[in-house]
C-alpha cells in the first residue's frame, strides 16, 4: 500500500494499480491524502520515495473479487447499441472515487468506451474544482486527476446547495455527450446523501439518469432512503473498505488545490469584449443600456428587475438625485468585487471550452479581462458563464460571490 506524498517507478517488470498496468519505465506520484494499493503481476523492480509510513506490505490483496464480478455483470446486462449507466452513492471517504476508476479500468478489458462522470465539485479529480468533468477513458488511468477532461460543465462552486438547477442540468447534458460516445458511463457523486438538500438533490439525480445499476457504497445502512422507489435488482450493495481512510479538511483542500493549480498552471490573460458575448447565470449585459451620472455601467433589467448599476464605490444617496424616478429596483455592485470570479468560456451551443479567473471588467475597453488555459483563440467564445467560487491567479480557494450579486 502505497500512502501519499509518495513516487513509484517501475524500473523492472509490472505492476497493477487500481487496475491499471504499468510496465517498465512507468511512473506514478500518489499526491498528499491518497493511498493506493501496488499489485506485483510480474518479476518487478520499484523505486520508492516515500516517506517512512509510505510504503507498507499487506498479507493480501485489497479489492474485494465482488468488484470484479460487477464488470462481468456489466458487461453481461449491456445491451449493443445502448448506454450502460452505473451511478456510485456514498457519504465522504468511502472509496466511491478509487471505485469508480477501478470499475472503469477493467471496463476498458471488454468495451471499447469506457466514460467516468465526476460530479463531486468539491473534491473534482476530473476537472478543476467547481465543474462537472467527464473523461471518455482510451487507456486505463490511475489517477483521474492528472487526465485532461473529455468535457467540462461549469458549476461555478464546490457544493450544489446553491446551485441545484444548474446541478441537473449539467448531468442531462453530460449524459446527452455520454449517450453519443460512450458504452458505459460511471457517475461517481458528492458525498452530500443526508438532509433535505441531499436527499432531494440525489433523488433528482437518480430519476433523471435512471440508471441500470446503483452502487451503494456503505458502512450500515446509511444510504438506504435513497432508493426504496428503485428496483431492488437494479442495487448492489458494497461495505466500505477498511482500508478506506479519512480525509482531513486541510487535505481535501490540499487536494482541490492540487488539481486547480495544475488545470490553470498555463493559463493566460485574454481580453474578451463584451459586445462578442451573451452571459449566463448574471444580469451584467442582459439589459437595455441606461446612462446614469456616476456610474461605470447601468442597464435597466427585464420586467419588475429593475436597474444594475456598477459604480467605483458604495452608492451614496445624493448620487441618484438626478436619475429618472422609473427605475424601479437599484441594484449596486461594486467594481473590482468581480476579481477571482471562476467563469465558464462557452461556445455558440454553449459547451465549455475552458475554465477561467475573471480578472476584470474594463469599462474603458469594454471587455472581459480573463485568466484561462484556453487552447483556441478568444474569438470562439461566444458566451461568458458566471460562477460563486473564488480563485487566486495560481487557482487557490479566494473567497465566494453571493449568486445573482452581478
Amino acid at each position: 500500500m502505497l500512502h501519499g506524498p509518495a513516487n513509484l517507478r517501475v524500473t523492472s517488470g509490472a505492476v497493477e494499480i487500481i487496475a491499471a498496468r504499468l510496465g517498465t519505465g512507468k511512473e506514478v506520484r500518489v499526491p498528499l491524502g491518497k493511498r493506493v494499493p501496488v499489485k506485483v503481476i510480474e518479476d518487478a523492480s520499484l523505486d520508492i520515495e516515500a516517506g517512512p509510513e509510505g510504503f507498507v506490505k499487506m498479507d493480501a490483496w485489497s479489492i474485494p473479487p465482488e468488484w470484479d464480478q460487477l464488470v462481468a455483470r456489466v458487461v453481461g446486462e449491456r445491451k449493443e447499441g445502448r448506454l450502460y449507466t452505473i451511478m456510485v452513492l456514498g457519504e465522504v471517504d468511502t472509496g466511491k472515487t478509487f471505485f469508480s476508476t477501478y470499475l472503469a479500468n477493467r471496463l476498458m478489458d471488454s468495451l471499447k468506451r469506457t466514460a467516468i462522470l465526476d460530479c463531486d465539485t468539491g473534491q473534482s479529480d476530473i476537472g478543476p474544482p467547481g465543474t462537472f468533468g467527464m473523461l471518455v477513458m482510451r487507456e486505463p488511468v490511475v489517477f483521474l486527476s492528472e487526465t485532461t477532461p473529455t468535457h467540462l460543465y461549469m458549476l461555478g462552486a464546490h457544493s450544489p446547495g446553491l446551485h441545484f438547477l444548474p446541478a441537473l442540468t449539467g448531468l442531462d447534458a453530460m449524459l446527452a455527450k455520454a449517450r453519443e460516445e460512450s458504452d458505459a458511463l460511471i457517475i461517481d457523486t458528492t458525498g452530500w446523501v443526508q438532509g433535505d438538500g441531499g436527499r432531494a438533490i440525489k433523488k433528482a439525480k437518480l430519476d433523471l439518469a435512471r440508471p441500470d445499476m446503483v452502487v451503494l457504497m456503505q458502512r450500515g445502512n446509511e444510504l438506504e432512503h435513497l432508493v426504496k422507489h428503485m428496483p431492488a435488482g437494479k442495487i448492489v450493495r458494497l461495505p466500505v473498505s477498511k482500508k478506506a481512510s479519512p480525509t482531513s479538511q486541510m487535505e481535501r483542500k490540499s487536494l482541490r488545490e492540487h488539481v486547480s493549480m495544475a488545470y490553470f498552471k498555463d493559463a493566460k490573460v485574454v481580453e474578451i469584449p463584451f459586445g462578442q458575448v451573451f452571459t449566463d447565470r448574471a444580469y451584467f449585459l442582459t439589459g437595455t443600456p441606461v446612462p446614469l451620472e456616476g456610474t461605470l455601467h447601468s442597464e435597466r433589467l427585464s420586467g419588475w428587475e429593475g436597474t444594475l448599476v456598477i459604480t467605483s464605490g458604495p452608492l451614496m444617496p445624493e448620487m441618484t438625485k438626478a436619475w429618472p424616478k422609473d427605475l424601479g429596483r437599484i441594484m449596486n455592485f461594486c467594481a473590482g468585487e468581480e476579481k477571482g470570479v471562476m467563469v465558464g468560456l462557452l461556445d455558440i451551443d454553449q459547451n465549455v471550452l475552458a475554465i477561467g479567473r475573471l480578472e476584470e471588467l474594463d469599462f474603458l475597453k469594454n471587455t472581459f479581462r480573463i485568466r484561462t488555459p484556453l487552447k483556441g483563440k478568444p474569438a470562439a467564445v461566444r458566451g461568458i458563464q458566471f460562477g460563486s467560487l473564488k480563485l487566486s491567479e495560481k487557482g487557490e480557494e479566494a473567497g465566494f460571490l453571493e449568486p445573482g450579486s452581478i
